[in-house]
């Protein structure tokens, strides 16, 4: 199946029909908005969050030693099972 452009002339010269609305003042039928004017508003307090405040709070084992002894273990394991050979730091 292909595609092709079209202008409106040829739309119309084959049978297709154009619907035009008129700007709604109230903001309820379609096109609303298009051309109503918003009256200019003072200035505004916008709280912002540091990205490392958002990354620690995202994930809070990041920072459980816990998790991390327990990881480090099961991976031991799995390195050990496998007969890789470890690397001395």
């Amino acid at each position: 199946m292909s595609q092709r452009l079209e202008t409106v002339d040829e739309y119309i010269r084959r049978g297709g029909t154009v619907t035009t609305h008129t700007p709604s003042p109230n903001g309820i039928s379609d096109g609303a908005g298009l051309y109503e004017r918003q009256e200019p508003q003072g200035p505004q307090v916008v709280q912002t969050v540091s990205w490392r405040e958002l990354y620690e709070s995202a994930d809070p084992e990041l920072d459980d030693p816990k998790y991390w002894k327990t990881l480090n273990e099961k991976l031991d394991k799995i390195i050990e099972k496998k007969g890789i050979k470890k690397l001395d730091f």
